[in-house]
Formats: structure tokens, C-alpha cells, sequence
């Protein structure tokens, strides 16, 4: 496995120190963009980097980030690009079963689990830098005994567990998706989840169409279909990412189909 990796410490130069702290500035201003750093400024996050950052990777296009069955003990930023997560068919075949995109978090799945190997294999689908984040971290009070930033340590660890809790949550709700009886009844129910969750019957979906067909496991083609079927016949309006309801009482009926 190739990287480019770049460790996290301080020389001793004037020189250098002065370079490494505008280093770790522009670094602190990429990773605000990540949910657990919300609402923490970039100076904040400067000041716990050498508690947290490990290293910053750097993969090719469809190089291997990790192996599966391989142990994770770190967790994983993306900076720039994006990494696949995949498994083989049983005709050898490679299938992306999710993707991760810049600014997301990967890892959290297995890294706090009592068995940490991957189940699936994850690949830069084009170049890409990853930060690793110390698991320590997230695990005691701090892992330098000098820190003096303990309100912002705080601050992240309660920004992760409210992400766990999301996921969690998130996942309970794709099962409910997935037991559905039809793919016009999943997508009438993300509908109406979104317009219950930004009280308006206009808004933008989240997820685009890859991301969204990928979600309910079926073939993008289907999902267009399905929602060319809605605008058809008047339940829905929409122009890429953004979506009308026109008949608010047409989906909800769709939605709850099925339910006693």
C-alpha cells in the first residue's frame, strides 16, 4: 500500500514553527467543515491539533485506503477527493456499496466496536488526502497531559456522539425504507419526511440521485422513473436537487400506505 504521509510534530526552527502554525491554520479551517468540529472557530481547532490529528494521507486514484478484514484504530477525515467503499460480487466483480465524500467522516462504524475489521473494502475512487484522527482522544479526558483546551475536547466529543446517535437514528430509519412494500412508497416516504423535517412543501433533497438510489438499494434508473411516475400524475414537482409538493394529501397517502 502506497501513501504519501506526513506526521504530526514540531521542529525546532523559528523558521519552521512559523511555517507549521500557518500550516495548521489553513489545516483548522478544512476541518471546520466537518460535523464534529461544528461550531468550533479554526483557531479552536488549532489549538487541539497535536491532541488529535495523527497524520495527513495522501492516496492515487483507486489506491486502497483500507483492506478488508483489516484492523481500524484510527478515524478518518476526508479533505479532498473521495473513497468507495466496496465489495466483491461472486462473480469477482467489484460494487460500490457507499461512497464518502470530501469533508465526511469514515471509520466510526468499527473504530469504537469490540471487533474493529472493516467488512468491506475502501478505495480512493480519485485522489484524495485523508486526516487521521486519534481514537485516544475520544476516549479519555485527553491524551497529553499538558493540554490546556479541555472545553474545546469537549466540545468534539460531544459533537461525535450526537453524529453516532444521527447515524443511528438514520439507520433505523432505512429500515423502515427498505421494509416498505414498493420503491413509489420509500421515496413518497423520504418525501414526506423532508417536508415535515423543513415545514415547507418546497425544498431541496439532501442526497442527489446516486446517492439517493444507492440509499434505498435500488438501480438509479428505477428511482427516476418512479419519480417521473409522482410529477406525472401531479404529487410532485421537481428540477434536479429541488422538489415541489403539489399534493401535499396524495403523499401522505402513498406514505402511509400500508399502516393500520
Amino acid at each position: 500500500m502506497r501513501w504519501g504521509i506526513i506526521q504530526y510534530r514540531y521542529l525546532v526552527t523559528d523558521v519552521t514553527k512559523v511555517k507549521l502554525m500557518h500550516s495548521d491554520l489553513q489545516l483548522s479551517a478544512r476541518l471546520c467543515e466537518n460535523t464534529i468540529f461544528e461550531g468550533l472557530t479554526p483557531q479552536q481547532i488549532q489549538s487541539i491539533l497535536p491532541c488529535i490529528v495523527l497524520s495527513l494521507r495522501t492516496y492515487g486514484s483507486e489506491e486502497c485506503v483500507y483492506d478488508k478484514g483489516q484492523d481500524v484504530r484510527e478515524l478518518g477525515v476526508v479533505l479532498n477527493g473521495e473513497l468507495c467503499v466496496c465489495e466483491e460480487t461472486m462473480d469477482g466483480r467489484s460494487k460500490t456499496v457507499s461512497n464518502i465524500e470530501k469533508n465526511e467522516l469514515f471509520g466510526d462504524a468499527v473504530v469504537f466496536s469490540t471487533s474493529s475489521k472493516l467488512s468491506h473494502r475502501v478505495i480512493a475512487r480519485e485522489n484524495a488526502e485523508v486526516a487521521y484522527l486519534s481514537l485516544d482522544f475520544f476516549l479519555s479526558p485527553c491524551g497529553r497531559g499538558d493540554c490546556e483546551h479541555m472545553q474545546v475536547h469537549q466540545e468534539v466529543v460531544k459533537n461525535m456522539l450526537r453524529l453516532l446517535s444521527d447515524r443511528a437514528l438514520m439507520l433505523n430509519k432505512k429500515v423502515a425504507y427498505l421494509t416498505a412494500s414498493d420503491l413509489r412508497t420509500k421515496i413518497a416516504m423520504y418525501l414526506w419526511e423532508l417536508y415535515e423535517m423543513n415545514g415547507s412543501a418546497v425544498f431541496n433533497m439532501p442526497l442527489n440521485r446516486d446517492r439517493l438510489a444507492e440509499f434505498f438499494s435500488v438501480a438509479r434508473p428505477s428511482l427516476s422513473r418512479e419519480l417521473i411516475n409522482l410529477k406525472s400524475q401531479g404529487v410532485i414537482d421537481f428540477h434536479r436537487s429541488s422538489v415541489t409538493i403539489l399534493d401535499l394529501a396524495a403523499l401522505y397517502e402513498i406514505a402511509h400506505m400500508g399502516e393500520a
